[in-house]
């Protein structure tokens, strides 16, 4: 099987199919093998496909392990690179016609005027566009199957690790992360960036390169794992496993600090006397579950006003403080909440 691949800036032309006793072939067979070992979610699958290898890859795996007609191809066209997204566009067609499986472009309509990241809102905008036509082409709370690997995950770590302190942080990427509707196959069955292009290769497979990702801040951070593969061959499994370690102390520090919360009708109730007492793991996990219980959205950053919050606290008697990310923590003396802070008084909401 070969696609066909647009002559455009950041296409990589791959070879026609290698013969049988390649050691491509024999890694590509192990690709197929690991991920077939991995229970899939139930009903139908959203595939995001950017047109880069991962993403290729894993089209192609999932259509040969569960059926072409029990996924559909999801391309987001953001709008931001001109010809080049056009051309990513249409080699994403053409895979999905080598690999049978029905495409769909959603076209956003373009980056809202005002602050922020660019890389912050492309990549929410395409999470919400996934999740959109899973709902609508699977129904409500259908999942969406992603070409992160291993590679991906040894360099999410390194770059939260400089930008965002913290075991949550180090944590990296759920492989399968059923609340978010994500599912990440080629990460649960340990598959590298390296396996998924020899997939490409045996299969015929040409892939898109985003000609901008080597000057991105992750771009440049996998030219830095690059030459930590050079010290120690090691790395990228080792970083990896930092994560799945992060993840397992997170989770448990996270169940034990919901503990502490008391349901009430207005939102999560914290005992004032337990935070000022508490280890401060848990009292920054106990604020942020509250802030998250309560708001819309993901709030990192109301954690890390801690030890704000036990001064506040230490004053006694009824008193309010803005935490950032659009939450205010207010306080009878006995107890403290989470509530929204006005607009007029919001700041910028943190980033995690």
């Amino acid at each position: 099987m070969r696609a066909a691949t647009p002559a455009s800036g950041g296409v990589l032309e791959t070879p026609p199919p290698l013969s049988s006793g390649s050691s491509t072939v024999t890694v590509a067979a192990g690709v197929l093998d690991r991920v077939g070992a991995i229970d899939p979610p139930g009903g139908p699958l959203v595939v995001g496909l950017s047109g880069g290898r991962d993403s290729v890859c894993l089209l192609d795996v999932l259509a040969r392990l569960l059926g072409s007609s029990a996924l559909l191809a999801v391309h987001v066209h953001h709008g931001l690179r001109g010809h080049d997204a056009d051309a990513d566009a249409r080699h994403c067609a053409a895979i999905a016609s080598a690999t049978g499986v029905a495409l769909r472009v959603v076209r956003l309509p373009g980056r809202p005027a005002g602050p922020g990241s660019v890389a912050v809102w492309a990549r929410e905008a395409r999470a919400d566009a996934l999740l959109a036509a899973a709902d609508a082409w699977g129904g409500p709370g259908s999942r969406v199957a992603l070409g992160h690997t291993t590679t991906d995950q040894a360099e999410t770590v390194l770059l939260r690790a400089i930008s965002s302190p913290g075991a949550r942080s180090l944590a990296g990427i759920r492989g399968d992360d059923p609340d978010r509707r994500r599912w990440r196959p080629l990460l649960v069955a340990g598959i590298t960036r390296g396996e998924t292009g020899a997939w490409c290769r045996a299969r015929g497979l040409g892939w898109r390169d985003d000609p901008s990702n080597p000057t991105s801040p992750r771009g440049r951070v996998r030219a830095v794992l690059d030459r930590l593969v050079d010290v120690d061959r090691r790395a990228v499994g080792a970083l990896v496993r930092t994560a799945e370690l992060a993840r397992e102390d997170d989770d448990a520090l996270t169940a034990l600090a919901a503990r502490a919360l008391r349901d009430a009708p207005a939102g999560p109730r914290i005992d004032a006397a337990w935070l000022r007492g508490a280890p401060a793991a848990l009292g920054r996990r106990a604020l942020r579950i509250a802030a998250e219980r309560t708001l819309p959205g993901a709030h990192a950053g109301v954690g890390a006003r801690l030890e704000d919050v036990v001064a506040l606290l230490e004053r006694g008697g009824p008193a309010a403080l803005d935490v950032g990310d659009g939450a205010r923590i207010r306080t009878d003396g006995r107890e403290l909440w989470c509530e929204p802070t006005p607009a007029r008084d919001r700041a910028p909401r943190t980033r995690a």
